[in-house]
């Protein structure tokens, strides 16, 4: 299955085609658990060296107001990530 992102102007929806949430839906403290990842082999194994992978428990720390990196903890490590990369994140 293969989810959509849209991207109107630089403005990414917070959710995808198919009404599935994204890290880039949660608000600063929560944590939910990541369901998949949606993008090719180089995107998954950039995720996943960073420790982002199914099944993965994550939090998110921090956003941008308009733009830039969103900052998320995987375990005991925080890292910043971009929107885009948020947006193909799916969580439960």
């Amino acid at each position: 299955m293969k989810n959509r992102f849209h991207n109107k102007g630089h403005q990414f929806l917070k959710q995808s085609k198919d009404d599935q949430k994204t890290i880039y839906c949660l608000k600063n403290g929560e944590s939910a658990i990541i369901k998949d990842i949606v993008g090719g082999r180089q995107f998954i194994n950039k995720a996943e060296s960073l420790g982002i992978r199914e099944g993965v428990q994550i939090t998110k720390v921090s956003s941008q107001m308009m733009q830039g990196p969103i900052t998320i903890k995987v375990g005991q490590t925080q890292i910043a990530i971009g929107r885009g990369m948020a947006n193909r994140i799916i969580i439960e």
